[in-house]
Parts: C-alpha cells; structure tokens; sequence
C-alpha cells in the first residue's frame, strides 16, 4: 500500500468516515463525515501548506456545500496536521468546551 493511501485511510478511520479511492481531480479524500476532506502528503523537510491545496480544498468544500478541511502528513510522520477556516476552528472549540461561548462582534 503507498504512503498517500495510507495517510487517506488513517485520516478517514480517525474522523469516522472512508477513503473515498481513486475519484479523479473531484470529490472528497474522506467520504461519511460532514465535512470535505483533502488529504497531502509531502516529503519535503520544509513541509509548508501549499497555497494550492488550501484553494483546492476550499473549492471542494464549496462544491460540496460543506466545511473544508485539508489534512497535511510529512514522510514519516504520524501527527498530520489539520487546516480549516478559522470560523469552524472556533465554533468546533467552543462546541467542545475548550473555548468559552462569545458573542462575535456586530458587524
């Protein structure tokens, strides 16, 4: 099994959905869970969010009508990291209890 398709499936088992397989350039990495998911891996040591990867997962979560999330794993590493829009990051955060519930300001 490669790298990639490994990352994809342990992604997928964490967020309680399934690796979607080849889909070509469209739909979600993960399937079953209420969000879009993009799933890279890298080798490059300096790893870095590809500007790339955050539109294409943004222009998936749009086509899908659902929250985006971009999950980035480097060579070797078992702690990917996770991307999202800062909007969910809160409203996840304070759903969990970890943030306190605030009123967003007026616009």
């Amino acid at each position: 099994m490669s790298a990639w398709k490994d990352l994809e499936r342990r992604v997928a088992r964490a967020l309680g959905g399934e690796r979607a397989g080849p889909r070509g350039r469209y739909g979600s990495d993960v399937v079953g869970v209420p969000l879009a998911v993009e799933v890279k891996r890298t080798v490059r040591v300096t790893g870095g969010i590809q500007g790339a990867w955050v539109k294409q997962a943004q222009r998936q979560g749009k086509a899908e009508g659902q929250p985006w999330l971009l999950v980035v794993g480097m060579h070797g590493d078992r702690a990917p990291i996770a991307v999202c829009d800062f909007k969910l990051f809160c409203e996840l955060a304070r759903e969990s209890g970890r943030l306190p519930d605030v009123q967003e300001p007026a616009a």
